[in-house]
């Protein structure tokens, strides 16, 4: 341990027996922008303990939900080091982090989606609103489930309550409220749709969506791989198959409001040829 004033420092190596990980580990989180090391005048790297306690949780979040450094990167966004976790920053901090840390450009991004760069860089700053679609499509180019894009905290514990999950208001007043904290194999959500509203545009999702309609109306399009309209009433469920191009919107005259939960594990399409990805 190094002194500097009235501030302790650890070594690399330190830092890294602390943090359970390889001193390599933490130089690769220092390239990611996760970590954020102090540097002596002769380039040696100490680590405060707000950054090691950073470096703790880091590599909890990697051994416990296997996520990647993006999604690590999305998760942390926002924060400085050490700081104990508070409400999300809205989506443009998220979205900024996410895509810096997979190392696209906007450019690289705005194409992958279907967006211009000047677009997604208004996004970026806060200045544009967000369709559900736009969300996934970002959410599926940069490797990070949707919830990982929420602009509210989602809590870590199993359990929530009724009406107290976060919810994440998007274009034209769309929401999704969390059911469920991020690091799991499934996405469940409460989809709230006002009038005339919907999903933005057409996209995919890596894993199978299934949806139970519980007030309303919602008209789906399909594509599977010819268009195909389904609308649903309360109680009616739907499952989209995995990778299966899809767009929904509510066509009533009030609020509908639906079950919603992704699988965020692909799995292989089983054809007569066998399976296939």
């Amino acid at each position: 341990m190094r002194h500097i004033g009235d501030q302790h420092f650890h070594t690399i190596g330190e830092a890294a027996a602390i943090a359970g990980v390889s001193a390599q580990t933490l130089r690769v989180w220092e390239t990611k922008s996760l970590l954020t090391p102090t540097r002596t005048r002769g380039g040696q790297r100490l680590y405060s303990a707000d950054v090691v306690a950073r470096a703790r949780e880091i590599a909890q979040l990697r051994r416990q939900r296997g996520w990647n450094p993006a999604a690590i990167a999305t998760a942390l966004a926002g924060r400085p080091n050490g700081a104990s976790p508070g409400r999300r920053p809205p989506h443009g901090a998220r979205l900024r982090e996410a895509r810096r840390a997979r190392g696209v450009t906007i450019k690289e991004l705005a194409g992958q989606v279907g967006v211009s760069p000047a677009a997604l860089s208004a996004l970026e700053r806060g200045e544009a609103a967000v369709s559900s679609a736009i969300i996934a499509r970002i959410a599926d180019a940069l490797l990070v489930p949707m919830s990982a894009l929420a602009s509210s905290e989602v809590p870590e514990e199993a359990v929530i309550r009724a009406g107290e999950g976060p919810s994440t208001v998007n274009q034209g007043g769309v929401t999704w409220q969390e059911l469920g904290a991020p690091g799991h194999d499934l996405e469940p959500a409460i989809l709230t749709v006002p009038s005339g509203e919907g999903s933005g545009g057409s996209y995919s999702r890596a894993g199978e969506t299934f949806v139970v309609l519980q007030k309303g109306v919602l008209a789906f399009t399909v594509w599977s791989p010819e268009p195909r309209t389904i609308r649903l009433k309360p109680g009616d469920a739907l499952t989209i198959p995995p990778r299966a191009t899809f767009e929904w919107r509510n066509p009533g005259g009030t609020t509908s409001r639906a079950l919603w939960v992704e699988c965020l594990i692909s799995r292989p399409v089983v054809t007569a040829a066998g399976p296939t990805r």
